[in-house]
């Protein structure tokens, strides 16, 4: 297991995709399953490549780790459309639901993808930076074009290890960062 303890500011994990997004699908769902399996609340979400559509590009869908639903975020515009098919409707339900998740303070929260939206300034940026504040460790898919504006966004160079697609890099740092509920220290009350 590599020794990352204490070696990053932020409890943060980013798992790298190149090419393939479903060996990242597929690393995310089996360590999804072995931190359930160990008692960990997992919240977020994770993406989903459905069937391909008649203009050659995949139906794209988030799965909600809380309550199993799946959220479509593409919009077909036709077969000879070359615009982006991000349904920004959906992007904004997953936001408003990303944010309940985050109010639910899960053991390590996952986050579909620090993509173009994100790079661009908009996206899920400011329910990322919400997760971080409150200490929930994060999850993020980052493509390799997209890393320079994830650490610009981090705001310093090597804040979180990149990792690549495999459960086994996810489990070992989820061995070092994230802890159940009742390994966690109590917060502490002040009185006013």
């Amino acid at each position: 297991m590599p020794d990352h303890a204490g070696s990053y500011a932020y409890p943060i994990a980013v798992i790298m995709q190149d090419n393939d997004p479903q060996e990242v699908e597929m690393a995310l769902w089996h360590a999804i399953t072995i931190l359930r399996a160990r008692g960990l609340e997992v919240g977020g979400f994770v993406q989903k490549r459905g069937r391909l559509r008649s203009d050659g590009r995949y139906e794209m869908y988030v799965h909600d780790l809380t309550d199993g639903s799946l959220v479509r975020l593409d919009r077909y515009r036709g077969a000879g459309a070359r615009a982006c098919t991000l349904d920004m409707d959906a992007m904004g339900t997953i936001a408003v639901t990303l944010r309940t998740r985050i109010e639910q303070a899960p053991d390590v929260l996952f986050i579909n993808r620090f993509g173009v939206r994100e790079a661009e300034g908009g996206g899920l940026r400011t329910e990322i930076a919400e997760a971080i504040c409150r200490g929930i460790p994060v999850v993020v898919v980052v493509s390799r074009n997209h890393l320079p504006a994830w650490e610009a966004f981090i705001g310093q160079d090597h804040a979180a290890p990149v990792l690549p697609p495999r459960s086994a890099s996810l489990l070992d740092w989820a061995h070092l960062y994230v802890r159940s509920r009742s390994e966690r220290l109590p917060e502490e009350r002040y009185a006013e």
